[in-house]
């Protein structure tokens, strides 16, 4: 029992880890390959959603049984438009405006806006904990953005929005599919999310036109996207749970920020101030106030588990 813990411990850091990972892969593919964030997320979650598939049949899973119904269907599409894709998209496109430690940090907002959902939805007021989360987010997104300056911006337009567009789908993306996780396989839903997502975003963005990858470099990186960010991170994630239970899974794979920060220092030579360190941690307590919240109120964090993660419920893998 002890091992099966301890292992549990150590399979939400490495979820975690493969998750800032791919990330700063991400940001390397556009720094130093000229790689736009339409090619990678399109050819991204083609591969990752064949992958995903692929390893159900060999289980001997019904992959298809997603398409026989309507409202399965229905519900299905909406997933991988505006969830999957269009989160992915906007999370790689905040990182190509800025860098994955920012953009990370900012998609981490996610959970806010799912208590906000939650509260309107269910015509109740917000707990204690929920205002001090929105609170923190707040002044993390205000002193990341800003710097205390309120009169200039920090960082860019672009990075900020794409940010928070990724925090918002991310909410979709852990709230829409609930029905159909209690269908069918959480992973052969996200699978067929990822397949379909990338299927719109390559006839929308046709990225045959674009300038590919064309090195052994850029070949390892989107690998390390497609195969560490998340067929390795979304199994070890969910081997966490299984072992230790969502909450203390969450809490350690919640080191995904704080990696993907330093990985940029060291990795691709990004720098940071201070106070932008001060506005992360802001954002990053979020995640800790929600662990400590009501356990019938829990299911308000839906886990990043497919993507940053199980849509389900909220992490945030969005890389």
């Amino acid at each position: 029992m002890q091992r099966s813990r301890q292992l549990g411990y150590l399979f939400s850091i490495l979820g975690g880890t493969c998750w800032a990972l791919s990330g700063v892969c991400g940001q390397y593919l556009f720094q130093y390959h000229q790689l736009t964030s339409e090619w990678l997320v399109s050819v991204r979650l083609i591969c990752a959603g064949v992958i995903l598939l692929l390893l159900h049949i060999i289980k001997g899973h019904d992959i298809f049984a997603v398409w026989t119904e309507k409202n399965d269907i229905k519900d299905i599409i909406i997933f991988a438009i505006f969830g999957t894709a269009l989160c992915q998209y906007s999370y790689f496109s905040s990182v190509a405006a800025s860098n994955a430690a920012t953009a990370t940090f900012i998609s981490y907002t996610s959970p806010i806006f799912i208590i906000i959902y939650t509260v309107i939805a269910t015509k109740r007021k917000p707990a204690r904990f929920e205002i001090v989360s929105v609170c923190l987010v707040t002044i993390g997104i205000f002193v990341v953005a800003t710097h205390g300056d309120i009169h200039s911006l920090y960082i860019s337009w672009q990075s900020l929005t794409w940010g928070l567009l990724s925090a918002v789908t991310f909410g979709i993306y852990s709230i829409q599919p609930q029905r159909l996780m209690r269908k069918f396989s959480t992973l052969v839903v996200a699978g067929w999310g990822m397949l379909v997502g990338g299927v719109v975003l390559i006839l929308i963005f046709r990225p045959w036109n674009s300038n590919g990858i064309h090195n052994s470099q850029a070949y390892i990186a989107m690998g390390i996207i497609i195969l560490f960010g998340t067929v390795l991170s979304y199994t070890l994630y969910l081997e966490g749970i299984k072992r230790i239970g969502a909450t203390q899974a969450s809490l350690l794979s919640s080191i995904e920020p704080v990696i993907a920060t330093l990985l940029s220092a060291v990795w691709l030579n990004e720098t940071f101030e201070i106070i932008d360190l001060l506005g992360f941690a802001f954002i990053l307590s979020t995640g800790i106030t929600l662990t400590k919240a009501p356990k019938e109120r829990v299911h308000l964090r839906p886990k990043r588990s497919e993507a940053r993660n199980e849509p389900v419920r909220v992490k945030n893998t969005i890389g």
